[in-house]
């Protein structure tokens, strides 16, 4: 069952590494082929079940994504108003700036369709929203189409996985009205959102209180983003989402009470025995914290293995560790096959193996402590592959972290938090006040974690290593967690090393490493030369808890190796190039910063960038031909202009957000403007790209930081021809993603990301 699970697996993983959607008759040919498998080869060759395996697996995923693909938003419509109904499909989130949620279509410009969609209403629109009431809306979306960065997250894959196939916003209209609200529709989701209320009715608001809505209902919208740092400094962001630990812990409370209850009735002995019922209600306990969390995939995974564990129990069955996970394994790829493109797949599934093969054929000792010790290390040293791979990092503290956070969570948080909801429902000063107890108990092991956090030695970011680097190092683990009496088992770390070790590569003396980030509608790029990283612009801030800075520019320098910022630059105070600054000032040593506004970059320490200043690194000149001293209150018009020469006499222009103004004044103050590669001034808009000045650059290469369908409409189509006549490459970081050039001697290598990498689900 374990192998014929990992070869089903295969098959689904087969289909994600495509570009292409293979047509629906590959799923024909595919269950011909297993006909024949089964009736002529199998029988003979007993291996040959697993290529059935692999077959249907294949098979299954193609038809599942054809089912999601079954409905596509025209092109013709992105952007404009049309008329839908269907009903709300998740908690609306409630933020400073905007409600947010999922909507299940049904009914699209009078045609009948069954797709879920992400939508969102301004908060000044404020409208009364409930999970599992029919609407009618009058809606601007468009298809799905996220930013793609190297180190970055996938927002494309994980809608997928989710099933979101648009998203878009609720227009002002009469049409938008209510057309049915009724308890049956959406039960689960009703009950959830009833209770998120009560929650925050009752619970007065602190810094650790979103997260008792976390560890009860599984949203975790509202949690701030130096929160999340907190957790993964320390390992400990498993605690704080509903899955394996937190439903074993419940249900194993559940069985233990319902057991000890039940022998106290001799009629009910009789009945049924006491651990069969037990069994029965920690089952029961499980489902329905599970359905709290919404069926997250770890809850999901965890509900289903308690499911084999105890219906095996229950029926005096012999149960196997390694049978349990591959049936919950199983049983969840036929749920949705998709789930494969998560993250907390493979954290759920690859944790529960891990911990499996390590406390598995080993005599079992008296001590408990030893037990779950055993159990703590295994997971932090097993995780270290995963945790570089997913997040560049791994914590050295998880361990200690761990042993403190887990007990207290496990056997006084949760259970508390799940007492005091459920008394909700019947005294909501009590049920507060529970909540309250457990909120405090709460702030008091995250003043713990955070202090253990902030210890400079606490997590250990590492640079993407290659798939190879990966696999060698969890074949070492893997020896490592062999049991006590294998010959060698610690020479398996030497296999672990190549990991901790890696060297990414870098530029040779005299070249220059350009990457233009993908980070919207705004403006990032990183300058890489042997010794030395510049930071050009650090992206928009998007919401309180949300900006490029901290999501894209950040995972994109992990991703290389990068731990210090030799020299940032702010061109100008628009949102859109200084929102992500606060967070690479957190993240990084940043050993300088020039601006032309150092006071909007306070409490952080700048210079201004003035024309004249230059220096060289590693055989490459930097100078800042732009804006002189009087030019410093002119807005867009001030933006620091970067020149970036190498020894070959290969150039690079940064404009930042330039206007015709500055453009005419390097015109006339530069006797060479003459670039190689130029980043559009102000994202291509038609208030820039002088004649004169696009004939003096004269570039080779044209790059537009744009976002998809940004509502300016940039670049502007008269700019575009502008730089066509002059023969000039033209990339667009809507269409290309992050784009990379390495200049040395010449240009020879142009790397653009969504294209070298993009999947069947990918919208180019």
């Amino acid at each position: 069952m374990r192998i014929w699970t990992l070869a089903f697996l295969c098959g689904i993983l087969m289909l994600q590494k495509m570009t292409i959607l293979p047509n629906w008759h590959w799923i024909v040919i595919s269950i011909f082929i297993v006909l024949l498998n089964e009736i002529f080869i199998v029988k003979k060759f007993t291996y040959f079940r697993y290529l059935t395996a692999i077959l249907l697996g294949f098979a299954w995923v193609l038809w599942y994504v054809h089912q999601l693909f079954s409905w596509n938003l025209p092109l013709e419509l992105e952007g404009k108003p049309v008329l839908i109904s269907g009903y709300i499909a998740s908690i609306p989130n409630i933020s400073e700036n905007k409600i947010s949620f999922l909507f299940l279509v049904e009914n699209f410009e009078s045609k009948k369709i069954h797709t879920k969609i992400k939508l969102s209403l301004s908060n000044k629109n404020l409208i009364n929203l409930r999970a599992g009431d029919k609407w009618q809306f009058v809606v601007k979306i468009k298809r799905i189409h996220g930013m793609m960065n190297p180190g970055g997250f996938d927002y494309e894959s994980w809608a997928l996985a989710e099933g979101i196939r648009a998203n878009g916003y609720i227009v002002e209209n009469t049409q938008n009205k209510l057309l049915e609200s009724h308890w049956c529709h959406d039960v689960i989701n009703r009950v959830r959102q009833k209770l998120k209320d009560k929650i925050e009715i009752n619970l007065p608001k602190s810094n650790t209180s979103p997260w008792i809505v976390a560890l009860v209902l599984g949203e975790r919208q509202n949690i701030l983003a130096e929160n999340w740092e907190v957790l993964r400094n320390t390992g400990t962001n498993h605690l704080m989402a509903i899955a394996g630990l937190h439903i074993g812990f419940i249900s194993s409370f559940i069985f233990l009470l319902t057991s000890w209850c039940w022998r106290r009735s001799t009629k009910l002995m009789l009945f049924v025995p006491a651990q069969v019922a037990g069994g029965f209600f920690a089952l029961c306990a499980a489902i329905i914290y599970g359905a709290l969390s919404g069926f997250c995939i770890p809850a999901e995974r965890a509900c289903i293995m308690l499911s084999v564990v105890l219906m095996t129990f229950m029926l005096r069955r012999i149960s196997i560790a390694w049978q349990s996970w591959s049936m919950a394994l199983f049983f969840l790829l036929l749920l949705n096959p998709l789930s494969v493109l998560t993250e907390s797949f493979w954290l759920s599934f690859f944790s529960v193996a891990i911990i499996i093969y390590g406390v598995s054929g080993r005599l079992n000792p008296h001590n408990l402590y030893w037990k779950i010790g055993r159990i703590q290390w295994i997971v932090a040293l097993s995780l270290i592959p995963i945790g570089i791979w997913l997040f560049q990092q791994f914590s050295l503290i998880s361990f200690v972290a761990n042993s403190i956070a887990i007990p207290w969570v496990g056997f006084l948080i949760v259970p508390m938090i799940l007492f005091g909801c459920f008394i909700l429902f019947f005294s909501a000063k009590i049920g507060g006040s529970v909540l309250l107890v457990a909120d405090n108990l709460l702030a008091i092991l995250w003043k713990i974690l955070t202090y253990l956090s902030h210890l400079s030695w606490a997590s250990w970011y590492v640079m993407i290593p290659n798939n190879f680097t990966l696999v060698i190092a969890c074949i070492g683990i893997t020896i490592v967690l062999l049991p006590v009496g294998f010959p060698l088992r610690w020479f398996g770390v030497l296999w672990i090393l190549p990991l901790i070790f890696y060297q990414y590569d870098a530029p040779q003396l005299g070249e220059v490493w350009f990457t233009l980030l993908d980070v919207g509608q705004g403006l990032s790029a990183v300058v890489h030369t042997k010794n030395h990283v510049l930071v050009f612009d650090a992206g928009p801030k998007l919401s309180p808890n949300y900006d490029m800075g901290e999501s894209v520019v950040a995972p994109y320098l992990r991703s290389i190796g990068i731990r210090t910022i030799d020299m940032l630059v702010i061109s100008h105070p628009d949102n859109d190039h200084i929102g992500g600054a606060k967070s690479l000032f957190h993240f990084f040593k940043i050993r300088r910063s020039k601006t032309s506004t150092p006071d909007k970059l306070l409490p952080f320490p700048s210079e201004h960038c003035l024309r004249g200043e230059s220096w060289e690194w590693d055989n490459v000149n930097f100078q800042f031909i732009y804006p002189p001293m009087e030019n410093l209150d002119l807005d867009n018009d001030s933006s620091c202009v970067l020149l970036i020469t190498n020894k070959a006499h290969k150039s690079i222009l940064l404009t930042g957000d330039i206007e015709k103004f500055a453009e005419k004044y390097l015109l006339e103050n530069n006797s060479k403007l003459t670039a190689d590669l130029l980043v559009a001034p102000h994202h291509g808009s038609k208030t820039s790209a002088l004649n004169e000045f696009v004939e003096a650059v004269n570039p080779r290469y044209v790059l537009f930081p744009v976002g998809y369908r940004n509502r300016y409409h940039f670049p502007n189509i008269e700019v575009i021809e502008k730089y066509q006549k002059l023969n000039a490459n033209l990339f667009a970081t809507d269409k290309s993603g992050a784009i990379e050039f390495k200049v040395a001697e010449n240009i020879s290598h142009v790397y653009q990301y969504r294209l070298e990498n993009s999947k069947y689900w990918n919208f180019i």
